[in-house]
């Protein structure tokens, strides 16, 4: 076991110092944590507008609500690449050392040039949603690396000294927007005589849907949860893996949303919400560990550590258990650490692709949000009583190995008492 967590350790943490430490992957992952109020608000608003209960539907047509919350939702969800091409190489430019708000603008102004629109009349929603999300990022990442090469090749206007700061700034991003506004324009313009006729149809057709029918699949997603929890093992956080699946989880989250608004059947089985359901109490799912430390420790450390994680673990944080028992780099701990990731994703799939539990509407429900009522956000009941089968059973896979530990420090601690 020593020797293969050490080769664990040999094979992950390349992987993951290279994963923590690029500027790009880190900023995708900070842009969509800073939108997650926008994108909750959203969900929430079309859920609320279209849910399918007749007493509600009759209260938010006869009051008017409904159309309040459509226009919440179509300003925030339906919009969201617009959100993330502002926010995205705003964060991007500031780990590049550039001026971040100029990045920003002239990353705006690239997309919009790129996008279909009705001269003087409106842009189309269309690539402004989830179908212009990769389109976004592309640009949010392209847009200020270009900036960085103009600026250290020295093409840009240079101004006297003694101007403000403001104003030098200004003139130094006039050249890097000149050149990214004829860039697009070019792009735009030739890609209009293509059957593509746009570079977000470019995008969507070539990257998007190929890379979306994949990464939603039962394997892909079972092997992001079991990196995830490898890098949590080793004492690495794999929210950078989790980031590089966000795109894909959120687009299928809008379109389940969008077939929930016109009373269509759902598409996607996994969307953002579905991470509820794989690791309940946190990487690991450790839920049922601080139900069993809690009321079945005959070890008094194990007891009170149990007292002090079974809060934070109801709201799936598990740090008290990860480095309290420890979890981290312990033998005896791996198998049921790696296991019920496994167990939980596989079963909740196959749950909703046979029927017993509906496919989930496409709610954005925060992974903070506490078990069953996280389940219950999601989808219904059923959801949530998926979420008690899934702690019960992860409480049994705990059960043995949780015995062992347990027997063995209450050891350790009679022969301190003796001693």
């Amino acid at each position: 076991m020593e020797k293969f967590i050490s080769g664990l350790q040999k094979t992950l943490m390349p992987i993951a110092n290279k994963l923590s430490n690029n500027k790009f992957m880190n900023s995708l992952g900070q842009t969509f944590q800073l939108l997650l109020p926008i994108i909750i608000i959203g969900s929430f608003a079309c859920l609320g507008a279209f849910l399918d209960i007749p007493f509600w539907q009759n209260f938010v047509t006869s009051t008017g609500l409904q159309v309040v919350l459509m226009t919440i939702q179509s300003l925030t969800l339906s919009i969201i690449a617009l959100y993330v091409v502002i926010v995205l190489p705003y964060q991007y430019a500031q780990k590049l050392k550039i001026n971040a708000i100029s990045a920003s603008v002239i990353s705006l102004m690239a997309f919009l040039l790129l996008t279909p629109h009705e001269l003087y009349t409106s842009i189309p929603t269309t690539w402004l949603g989830y179908t212009g999300l990769f389109s976004a990022i592309i640009v949010g990442g392209l847009v200020p690396q270009f900036i960085k090469f103009l600026l250290e090749k020295e093409i840009y206007i240079h101004m006297p000294k003694g101007v403000p700061p403001i104003v030098e700034d200004s003139f130094a991003s006039l050249v890097p927007a000149s050149l990214v506004m004829i860039i697009a324009v070019v792009i735009s313009q030739l890609l209009a005589l293509t059957s593509y006729e746009s570079f977000h149809n470019v995008i969507y057709t070539i990257i998007q849907a190929p890379l979306k029918g994949f990464g939603l699949s039962l394997p892909a997603y079972l092997i992001m949860q079991i990196m995830c929890t490898l890098l949590m093992f080793c004492g690495i956080h794999g929210n950078t893996i989790f980031a590089t699946f966000t795109p894909l989880t959120m687009a299928a989250s809008a379109e389940n949303l969008s077939a929930l608004a016109i009373g269509e059947p759902l598409p996607n089985i996994i969307t953002s919400s579905f991470s509820v359901l794989c690791q309940p109490g946190g990487i690991g799912g450790t839920f049922g560990l601080a139900i069993l430390l809690l009321f079945f420790s005959k070890s008094k450390r194990l007891k009170t550590l149990g007292k002090m994680s079974i809060i934070p673990a109801i709201f799936g944080i598990n740090e008290p258990l990860i480095f309290g028992i420890p979890i981290l780099l312990n033998p005896l701990l791996f198998i049921p650490y790696v296991i019920n990731p496994i167990v939980c994703t596989t079963l909740s799939y196959l749950s909703i692709a046979i029927g017993i539990t509906p496919r989930l509407t496409g709610v954005e429900v925060n992974w903070t949000m506490p078990q069953i009522i996280s389940g219950f956000l999601a989808q219904g009941w059923q959801t949530a009583v998926l979420q008690v089968v899934l702690i019960v059973l992860t409480t049994l896979i705990w059960f043995p190995f949780f015995k062992i530990i347990d027997k063995q420090i209450s050891n350790e601690e009679s022969e301190m008492d003796e001693a």
